[in-house]
Formats: C-alpha cells, sequence, structure tokens
C-alpha cells in the first residue's frame, strides 16, 4: 500500500544568520499600514458596539444545539484499527506526543516532499538542532516567523518552535508579497526562519527582525538536548486569513486547540500508522497545520506539494504512485483535479476530506464516480478560530438545496443560532452560528501580542466564545445547513440577496467549473446615484460550447428577480486570495474593465437605435436599456419578463417623460408592457384618458378575477403574482384615478367602490364575481363585494391581502407593542454604544431618516404621492359595515410583531373568515421568490369558490 521506507537523501545542516535592515522594503509596507490598523478599528469598534455581541456573550441565557447524537466515525470508518486520541492526551505537549512516536516508528517515512524524504528518527534530531538554535537567539513569548517553500523543513520548523517553547507563524512565500509585507508588519516576529533565495523574493516589512537561513538538516548541538516547556493555553501558533476583506488578519491558537483539531481528525478518520496524508492546502493555513501534526502522530507520512505551482496531473501522479490513503481538499481545485483524471482514483485513497468552501451534492456525485464506492467522503466545517463540525456524508440526507449540509456539531464545542440582538432563533430558523469552547481561539495578534479582538470570554465554561458569520439553520435530522454569510449579505431594489446563493444557482449547470459573485455599482446614465446590481463571474469547464452565457441567463431565471445577476461574464478564470476565497479587490478591477466595455455599449446602442425603428422607437428603446440595464431585444420583449418591477415601471415613465417632453400616463406600461405596443401607446399620446382595468392574465370563459390597487394605485407590482397563476380565467387589475390623465384622484372609498362596480359590471354583466383587495385595495374590494349583495349580485370570492383598517382604529396595545419594538431597537443600535457617542449616533439616525425621506419625495411623482395621500385619507374616513359572506383573508407569514392581527379586524364585519398563510411579507408577497406561492393560494380558493359555485365547471377548472 504506502511507499517503501527509505533513508533520507540529505544529512548534515547548516545554519547561518542575518539581519534584515529596516529601509530593505519601507516602502512596501507603508502602502499597507494605514489599511490594517484602520481595518482592526473598524473590526474592534464594529465587535463592541454590536448589540448582539453584548447579548451573546451572557453564555448561560442561550439555548445550545444538542450534539453527540452519532459518533465521529459513523457512516465513516468504524471498523479500521487505530490508537484513540483521548481526552487526557489533551494535556500533553505536541512534542512529547511525538517524542514517543519517533522512538516507536524510528525508520518509518514521517514527511516527503518532492526531492526528500525523512524518517521520524530523522525528524527528531533535525527539529532538536533547530529547537536549539531559536531558543538561543530568542526570549520567552518571541513570535517566530516560518517563510519556506513547502517542502520538508516547513513542518520540521513548525515542531523545532514548539519544542523550543516559542509561539510561530507559518508564511507561504508564494503568496502576494505586499500581503507578506503586511502579515509581517502586524506580526512583529523576533526571528525568521528562512532561505535566501525565497527571502530575496519578499518585501519583508519595515522592520529589524533576525533570520536564521536553512539551508540543510540542521544537527544538535550537544547531547541530552531536551525540549523547552511551554504552556498547553499559551499563544503556540498564529495563522493570518484574509477574511472577507482580504486584509490579514491574525488568529492566535493554543496547542490545546491544536489538539483538539489533531484528536478529533484521529478518531473521526480513524488514522494510525499505515496512512499516507496529502493535504492540498498551503502549511501556513490551520487546515495544513492540523493535517501534518495529526498525521505525524499517528505515526503516518505525510506528502508535501504546493497546489499552487502544482498541475493537476503532479497531483493525480502523487495520489496514485505514493500511495496516498487520505486526501483533502478544497471543493474549487477537486472539481479540476477530477476533470482532469478521468478514470478513477488511486485503489489506495480511502477517504477525500473536504472543507474550506461550499459544497455542492455535484461535487459529491464527481466524487462517487471518482472514487468508487469504498472510500468515504468526509466533509469537514471549521474556522481557523475553532473547530465546529464534521460528517461522513450520507446520500439518504439529500434535499432540494444544491448546497450539502456541513455536518453535525462536534463534542467538546457547544454551538447556538443566534438573531440580531442575540437570542435564539425558533428551531428549523436561520441565525448566526457562534460557538462556546475551551477549544475556540485565544484571540487575535494586534502590536505583537495576543489581544481577546472579536474572542469573548467570561473566564468560566463553557470558555470563549466566537461569532461565525455564518447564517445556518438546523434540520430536523441534526444536520446543520450553511444558507450564506452575514458579510456577504447585499440588499438589491429592497430584497436582501446572499451571494452565496447566487453562485450556488450557477454552480448547478453542469459545465461551470467556478463562480464569484459581487454586488457593484449599477451603470447609469442619468439614473440616480446609489443603485446597486449584482455581478456574477463564471469560469467554465474544457469543452464548453458557445453561447454557454445564454444558457446560464435562462438557469438564473428559475431564480428570483433580485438574484438575477445584472452583469454576468464569462471568464478564463477567477482570481482568489492565497485561502482560495475569491479576491474582492481583483474582481473589483476586472469589473471596472468591464464597467467601461458596457458604457461604450451603452451609448452606441443609444446612437443606433432598434433595427428600423423610428425616433420615437429609438427614444423608448433607450430609456428601456437604461433602466433595465439590457438592451431591447425584439418587438415582443416584455417590460416585466426582463427585470422590471412596480418601482422602475415608474422610473422608466418618468424618463421618457423627460426624454419626449411628453406628459404620459403612468399607467401607459402596465396597458402595453411589450416593446412594439408600447411604441404604438406612446405615439397615441395616452395621457388623458383614465383606464380603470387592465389585463395582467388573458383567460378563458372563466369567471374573471378583479384585484384592486394598493395604496399608490398602480398594479405594476401585481404582474408577477398574475403571470404564475394556472386558474384559467382572464385576471384583471383595477388601478386608481389620477395616475392619468387630469383626473383627480377618488376621496373616499365608497366613491371607488361606486366607480370600479360600473367597470367591473362593463366587463362581466352577471356574477358570480371574484373581488381581491392588496393592503388598502382590501377595503374597497369589501365595499363593491357589500354593494353587490344588497344588489343581489352573487359574489363567489371576496380576497384580502393583508388588508387592515386604518392605524387610527387599531388597539391601544398594538400600538404600545410597536412603540416598545420600535424603542428596543434604537436601544439596541444606541445604547450598547459607549457613552461619549451617543449623541452623535442619534443625530446620524436622524440624519439617515431624513435623508430618505427627502429621497422618497423627489423620486416619487406628484401624481403617485396625491394618490397615496388620498387613499390613506379615504381610509381613515371609512366605516366598514357588514358583509354577510365570507371573506378570505391573505395573511403573510413574515409579520410585523405587535400589528393586530386580520381576525382581531375582520371578525365583526363578516359572516365567516377563511385564514390562508401565504409566503413573504407586506412589501414582498406579490414579488418573487414569494409570488408562486402567492399564486398557487388564489388559484386554489378561485377553484374551490367554482366548485360551490358552479360544481359542473369544477372538473373542467381542475384539468386546467
Amino acid at each position: 500500500m504506502g511507499r517503501p521506507e527509505e533513508p533520507s537523501r540529505r544529512r548534515g545542516g547548516v545554519i547561518r544568520r542575518s539581519t534584515i535592515s529596516r529601509e530593505s522594503s519601507r516602502l512596501a509596507s507603508v502602502a499597507v499600514e494605514g489599511d490594517a490598523r484602520g481595518s482592526s478599528a473598524r473590526s474592534a469598534g464594529r465587535n463592541e458596539a454590536s448589540p448582539a455581541y453584548a447579548a451573546a456573550a451572557e453564555f448561560k441565557s442561550l439555548e445550545w444545539l444538542e450534539d453527540g447524537k452519532h459518533p465521529l466515525d459513523w457512516n465513516g470508518p468504524a471498523g479500521r484499527i487505530f490508537t484513540r486520541f483521548r481526552d487526557e492526551d489533551l494535556d500533553r505537549p505536541i512534542i512529547e506526543h511525538l517524542e514517543r512516536v519517533a522512538r516507536r516508528h524510528r525508520n518509518r517515512i514521517a514527511v516527503t516532499d518532492s526531492d526528500t524524504s525523512l524518517s521520524f528518527e530523522e525528524l527528531w534530531d533535525g527539529l532538536s538542532g533547530l529547537a536549539e538554535a531559536i531558543a538561543a537567539e530568542t526570549r520567552p513569548g518571541d513570535l517566530i516567523g516560518i517563510l519556506l517553500p513547502t517542502c520538508s523543513m516547513f513542518p520540521l520548523a513548525i515542531l523545532a518552535c514548539l519544542a523550543a517553547g516559542r509561539p510561530f507563524v507559518a508564511l507561504d512565500p508564494h503568496y502576494p508579497s505586499n500581503w507578506l509585507a503586511q502579515v509581517l508588519q502586524d506580526a512583529r516576529p523576533a526571528l525568521i526562519i528562512t532561505r535566501e533565495d525565497v527571502l530575496r523574493g519578499v518585501a519583508t516589512g519595515a522592520l529589524t527582525t533576525r533570520v536564521i537561513h536553512l539551508t540543510r538538516l540542521p544537527q544538535a548541538a550537544r547531547k541530552g538536548w531536551r525540549p523547552t516547556e511551554l504552556g498547553m493555553d499559551q499563544p503556540a501558533c498564529v495563522v493570518f486569513t484574509s477574511g472577507s476583506t482580504g486584509q490579514p488578519k491574525g488568529i492566535v491558537n493554543s496547542q490545546r486547540n491544536l489538539l483538539q483539531r489533531v484528536a478529533q481528525s484521529t478518531n473521526a478518520a480513524h488514522v494510525n500508522a499505515e496512512d499516507r496524508f496529502l493535504t492540498l492546502a498551503s502549511l501556513s493555513t490551520i487546515v495544513g497545520v492540523r493535517d501534518t501534526i495529526t498525521a505525524l502522530l499517528a505515526g503516518a507520512s505525510v506528502h508535501l506539494l504546493n497546489p499552487q505551482r502544482t498541475g493537476a496531473r503532479e497531483i493525480l501522479n502523487v495520489i496514485r504512485a505514493e500511495g496516498i490513503t487520505i486526501l483533502f481538499s478544497f471543493p474549487a481545485l477537486l472539481r479540476s483535479v477530477i476533470a482532469y483524471g478521468g478514470e478513477q482514483a488511486g485503489d489506495a485513497l480511502r477517504l477525500v476530506r473536504v472543507g474550506g468552501d461550499t459544497t455542492l451534492w455535484s461535487d459529491i456525485d464527481l466524487l462517487r464516480a471518482w472514487l468508487g464506492p469504498e472510500p468515504a467522503i468526509q466533509l469537514i466545517y471549521a474556522a481557523t478560530e475553532a473547530p465546529m463540525m464534521q460528517w461522513f456524508v450520507d446520500d439518504s440526507c439529500r434535499a432540494d438545496d444544491a448546497r450539502i449540509p456541513i455536518g453535525y456539531p462536534l463534542p467538546g464545542n457547544r454551538l447556538a443560532l443566534i438573531d440580531e440582538y442575540g437570542r435564539n432563533t425558533p428551531p428549523g430558523e436561520v441565525g448566526e452560528l457562534v460557538v462556546a469552547s475551551p477549544y475556540v481561539a485565544l484571540g487575535l495578534w494586534v502590536d505583537g501580542r495576543c489581544a481577546p479582538g472579536s474572542i469573548e470570554s467570561n473566564g468560566a465554561p463553557p470558555g470563549r466564545l466566537f461569532r461565525t458569520g455564518d447564517l445556518v439553520r438546523q434540520r430536523p435530522d441534526g444536520l446543520l445547513e450553511r444558507i450564506g454569510r452575514k458579510d456577504r449579505q447585499v440588499k438589491i431594489r429592497g430584497a436582501r440577496v446572499d451571494l452565496d446563493g447566487v453562485e450556488a444557482v450557477l454552480r448547478r449547470h453542469p459545465l461551470v467549473r467556478d463562480v464569484a459573485a459581487l454586488a457593484r455599482p449599477a451603470i447609469k446614465t442619468n439614473s440616480a446615484d446609489g443603485e446597486v446590481s449584482l455581478v456574477a463571474y463564471v469560469s467554465l469547464r474544457d469543452g464548453a460550447p458557445a453561447g454557454m452565457l445564454d444558457d446560464l441567463k435562462e438557469l438564473m431565471r428559475s431564480a428570483p428577480p433580485s438574484m438575477r445577476p445584472g452583469r454576468l461574464y464569462l471568464t478564463h478564470k477567477i482570481p482568489r486570495l492565497p485561502s482560495s476565497k475569491p479576491d474582492p479587490r481583483a474582481l473589483m478591477a476586472l469589473d471596472s474593465v468591464n464597467v467601461q466595455n458596457e458604457r461604450a455599449n451603452v451609448a452606441a446602442a443609444a446612437e443606433a437605435g432598434p433595427a428600423g425603428g423610428d425616433c420615437i422607437a429609438q427614444t423608448v428603446a433607450r430609456v428601456w436599456q437604461e433602466v433595465l440595464q439590457m438592451p431591447v431585444g425584439g418587438p415582443e420583449d416584455d417590460f416585466f419578463d426582463v427585470g422590471g418591477d412596480s418601482l422602475k415601471a415608474i422610473k422608466f415613465i418618468l424618463d421618457l417623460e423627460r426624454a419626449l417632453g411628453l406628459e404620459l400616463s403612468l399607467t401607459l406600461i402596465t396597458e402595453a408592457p411589450k416593446f412594439a405596443r408600447l411604441c404604438e401607446a406612446v405615439k397615441e399620446h395616452r395621457t388623458t384618458r383614465y383606464v380603470p382595468l387592465v389585463a395582467l392574465k388573458p383567460g378563458d370563459g372563466s369567471a374573471p378575477v378583479f384585484i384592486i390597487h394598493g395604496l399608490g394605485g398602480n398594479v405594476a407590482g401585481l404582474f408577477p403574482m398574475t403571470r404564475r397563476m394556472t386558474y384559467p380565467g382572464p385576471v384583471i387589475g383595477i388601478q386608481a384615478r389620477g395616475l392619468a390623465g387630469k383626473d383627480p384622484p377618488h376621496a373616499t372609498v365608497e366613491a371607488m367602490a361606486a366607480e370600479y362596480l360600473r367597470e367591473v359590471k362593463a366587463r362581466q354583466p352577471d356574477g358570480p364575481y371574484n373581488l381581491c383587495g392588496y393592503s388598502f385595495g382590501g377595503l374597497v374590494a369589501f365595499e363593491m363585494a357589500r354593494r353587490l349583495r344588497d344588489s343581489g349580485d352573487e359574489v363567489a370570492l371576496v380576497g384580502l391581502f393583508d388588508t387592515m383598517m386604518s392605524p387610527l382604529r387599531w388597539p391601544l396595545r398594538s400600538w404600545l407593542s410597536i412603540v416598545r419594538r420600535r424603542v428596543v431597537q434604537f436601544a439596541a443600535d444606541v445604547i450598547t454604544a459607549p457613552i461619549q457617542t451617543w449623541p452623535a449616533a442619534v443625530w446620524k439616525m436622524g440624519c439617515r431618516a431624513c435623508v430618505r425621506l427627502r429621497g422618497f419625495l423627489k423620486s416619487a411623482p406628484t401624481r403617485v404621492l396625491k394618490v397615496e395621500a388620498s387613499a390613506l385619507i379615504a381610509s381613515a374616513r371609512y366605516r366598514p359595515g357588514f358583509y354577510p359572506g365570507e371573506l378570505t383573508l391573505f395573511t403573510p407569514v413574515e409579520r410585523e410583531p405587535g400589528l393586530p392581527s386580520p381576525q382581531a379586524i375582520w371578525h365583526k364585519h363578516a359572516g365567516a373568515l377563511s385564514i390562508v398563510e401565504t409566503a413573504g411579507a407586506h412589501w414582498t408577497m406579490f414579488s418573487a421568490p414569494n409570488a408562486e406561492s402567492v399564486a398557487a393560494s388564489l388559484t386554489h380558493c378561485l377553484i374551490a369558490c367554482s366548485e360551490r359555485t358552479f360544481p359542473s365547471v369544477a372538473a373542467s377548472l381542475h384539468h386546467s
């Protein structure tokens, strides 16, 4: 199975010392110093001022997720013989464990790279000699920098630092030079272990540092050398990560922290001396350190190669030729290796461990085909700050989400899901994952020492607390699913979008190799500043056919409109940070170039206009492209099918008015949403005629459905829902007077009901009638239903979509509850901050509210404001009577706490109530992704009413 043992091809050693000049790279360090300090200050301020941070620090108030339902090796190699890592082993230093293993497996190969192999005896002798030199050159507590390529000397240097009783920071010289300079500036190591050829290519920071040039295997200078004791809970390892911003952040772990990871890895995977590790992660990461120590303390061997410098072919050759039994990889790199390999992996490979990034079920399918049925797949979810969960993948746990669950909670940790106020989220709901454990990192390395940073401790069990920033929910079977990250959530047109979710949708395509999504300013010409657009970059597999961009756009149509990228580009390779995360700075620079090209294309398209179009058609096309950020594809393009919504519809009409010098109806786009018909309507100057009824969906001879507008009077926001309805009859919207022409808006609900009924009777002379109303429109629908009943007409359905009475008629307890909740929110934002910042915080919040109000008043046309004001006055004046029939109340599940329930409001005004819960909130129930659910609920109610009214037609409706 394994490679035969062989003696080392290098013996003897030379250690040469020198000094790095303070001025050698001063300019390289100055550029990053300010950003690093600013980032640290912002991070510290954010953590200390956060209400969730303050609330979550009270450990006893949190309810922890259950762990221990499944053993660590559940669904894994449970029958494999190995030496278990016990709890008491966590109290013994790493070097003590290694010394015992080195004596037992003296002649076994411990470390192998491309041209060197070290036995355990040679490894021990080499680290002893280097540890002596380190101890002689430094003082206890000094941080030692390790700047070496991926070679056998790297783990030797790591272990030598621990043997000398000194903490270490491991650095990969293949990382960007300016990044390494910033890390060294922040870390301030007292000594750097490196090679002369490596040091020449790295800007090492503006500080005086002693250097040990490690050229060959060192030897101990004296016999009887013994390791220097390093406390189990003292700083032992500093790992610098790039986080989500690209700014280095040094995280400090103790020996106990490292050994806990080793113990869980060993006991889960049943690691023994027959194993050969290959970790496709840099030795400067926590994964590289963990896997190296895990292998050596189990008597196994570890093969080293640099995945950044090694292609897929070499990785495959190593897996097969070296008899690798345990492989760790990031998902993106693993996809490349499998795609290159074609045939199955080596026969010796028994376990593949995956972590560090979003893993998909499609990745598991690829692995199964590549590995065969026997090897296990282990998914590991952890941060440099703490290990959290793992599991051996069981295909029976599949769900609809393309992303795979991240695992079960690990023993020794306590996990909780909290909301923004530090309270536990209800079971099954999404919350931020926090971990409390004695194995959480000690803190951050700041200004040459360990500081708590974002790690909180109260000095009592369960130990330190770490907020991961990951949004997670727990399934009924105990598995946890990662939904996204707090710092990767953006708002697109008022909807909260998770960039991880956008990437997951694009990864569903089998020819997509890599994806990166980010939020960027929209391409504008005369639009308001501050608009944000989603941008996605996609790297395709080799051999992908032409036209893939259109396929990806079609794939994204399955996602809600807010998740559809406004700009979608194909690129050869996604730029990534050393941590394998997408490089935000490189992506923004790439996007800036593409934006310049897009602006040029927009200008050229505006000048050319649509082929064969006249002056008005060219103007309509130009404004269309400016508002929707895409050109007109053809005469049948529908404004709402290509990304338009109610807000963009108003902006489109206003911009078109300015461009043409005409006064147009705000309802024009809802009456003629297709490009060709819209151009004809503009030519007709449809500005003076008020058209209440708007066809939202065509239908057959079944009874139509009339839906009355909300507060703003426009029915454009109903399009996403009505177009998803499977009800066979037509759907007709009723929009308010005052949006078109010179007619003033109605002043009362009764006046609206009277005029709307005349239009409804003209469209449908006889009943039964289906009436629905959204928000304020529900009051009008209710009044129309009462009048129809009084006149002897039959009403089949009266549907009220989250319709409330005027706030003036709400119970006092509802007002008190809402005020109390707003006060609590205000206190969470202000009072938890330092007292000296209160005046500034209050002033800032007030200014922000004024800016938003001014922006709304500036962007909303006068006609819309008049319609809204009239509707508010009309609702306050309206005194609802009694309707003897049944009211169907469509209630969104996401209602603001404290609001009176629709049942409490309407039970006195109707003979019967039927409650239908729908997806979304008041403002989002008709927009994707909630529109489909609401459309299905309304269709079901319409069919049920038709069955009661016309039983003979029920079968045909069900068939439709």
